[in-house]
This record gives C-alpha cells, sequence and structure tokens, in this order.
C-alpha cells in the first residue's frame, strides 16, 4: 500500500479515536486536584478507557479499527487474549469480531481450586495478540506477556486502545515486542486544543507535567515516586 496513505489512515484513525474519547468523557483533566495513579504519582489527566465498553456504537469502531491496524501491519494471529480486568472487554470484543479464540490472563493465580494464570484455553504454540485498554510503563503488559510465553504462547504484538507515551512501547521493544496503539496522549491533546476541548492554561498545564513530571509534583507539594 501507498506509504502516503497508510499514514493518512493512522492519523485518521487516531484523531477519531480520541475525539470519541473525549465526547464519551473517557479523558478527564483536573489542575486542581490532580488524579492519584496507581503507582503512587500524580497526574492532572486521567484515561479511563472503560468509559466506552457501554458504547455499541464505538465497541464495532474499535474493532474496525483493530482489524485495519492488523492487516496493514501483516499480523498472522490464532488467538486474542486480554488482561485482567480492563483488557477483557476489549479482548473479547475483538476476538468475537476476527472469529478468534479467547483467553484472559491474571494478575495473579487463584488461592483456590487449579491456579492457573490463563483462562478459557490453551496458547501452547498459538501466535497470540494481547489486546488491552492502555499501556503506561509496560508494567502489568510484561506481567501479561510473560504468563502467555510460560503457556508455551508465541507472544509478540500487544494493541491497545490508547498509548499515554510515558515508556511502555520502549519497554515492550526492548523484549522484542512490538506495541500497536490506535491514538496516544500527544494525538489526544493535540485534537483537544484544535477543537478547544481544553483552556491553553490547562493545556499548558498538562504538558508541563508530562515534560517534567519530577518538577511538576514538587510545585505542588506532591511526593514523586521514581521507578
Amino acid at each position: 500500500m501507498n506509504k502516503q496513505i497508510t499514514e493518512w489512515i493512522e492519523k485518521n484513525i487516531s484523531n477519531t479515536i480520541s475525539l470519541l474519547l473525549w465526547e464519551n468523557g473517557a479523558i478527564k483533566i483536573n489542575i486542581e486536584q490532580p488524579f492519584k495513579l496507581a503507582s503512587g504519582n500524580y497526574s492532572p489527566i486521567y484515561i479511563n478507557c472503560r468509559q466506552v465498553i457501554s458504547d455499541p456504537a464505538f465497541m464495532h469502531l474499535f474493532t474496525g479499527f483493530v482489524h485495519s491496524v492488523c492487516k496493514r501491519s501483516g499480523l498472522k494471529i490464532d488467538m486474542i487474549a486480554g488482561g485482567e480486568t480492563a483488557g477483557i472487554p476489549f479482548g473479547a470484543y475483538v476476538a468475537q469480531s476476527m472469529s478468534l479464540p479467547f483467553v484472559y490472563v491474571r494478575k495473579a493465580k487463584k488461592g483456590h481450586g487449579i491456579a492457573n494464570l490463563i483462562e478459557g484455553g490453551d496458547v501452547s504454540g498459538k501466535r497470540v495478540l494481547l489486546v488491552e485498554d492502555l499501556i503506561t510503563d509496560a508494567g502489568s503488559k510484561l506481567h501479561f506477556i510473560e504468563a502467555l510465553k510460560a503457556g508455551n504462547g508465541i507472544a509478540e504484538n500487544v494493541l491497545v486502545l490508547f498509548d499515554r507515551n510515558q515508556g511502555g512501547r520502549e519497554a515492550l521493544a526492548a523484549l522484542g515486542i512490538k506495541l500497536h496503539a490506535l491514538t496516544d496522549l500527544d494525538t489526544a491533546l493535540d485534537v483537544a486544543g484544535q477543537m478547544n476541548l481544553l483552556s491553553g492554561e490547562d493545556l499548558k498545564s498538562v504538558e508541563n507535567y508530562l515534560e517534567h513530571p519530577a518538577e511538576w509534583h514538587e510545585e505542588r507539594g506532591l511526593e514523586f515516586l521514581r521507578d
């Protein structure tokens, strides 16, 4: 396919997804009372992709775009996996739309019954695409990939709805795993600026946070936890 056409398609998919996330309230900004993240750090922007799973129109569009990404990337897939918990609905939608078997990966083994990390089937020898809602530093994704590989699955690709552009892509690449993201934080902020969804002051504050997170925390008297 013509490279210019491919790039145009990818850009428009990314812009469309970002605008729909804003429209669905999946992206929230709070400068005065920043959101506390799972890492213990804070952020003036919060992405809650779970917000869209109750919107059938969005999810159908999401799965259609996933088909497009997989086709243009030449991915060969035997099975779809979702990570507990947010990745499960996104992965299940993709698996159903592509008529592929689906499994999900637990964060930890159950304390009773069969102590499986992978539920739903055998991944041995299967080319598994891990589908997740978003990626930050890839910590949870690496756990899920490790579990799939421990089950002798071939896990070399991760697809997410949203990339926060905070090191996840690089962390996966270091292990030979490719990330496919439908949209990312840079695009979300760009379209928000173009459509006046954010004030110039709020946009600048978020950009300062992304460029200098430690200083941003210090200015607000918040502890910054480093990796």
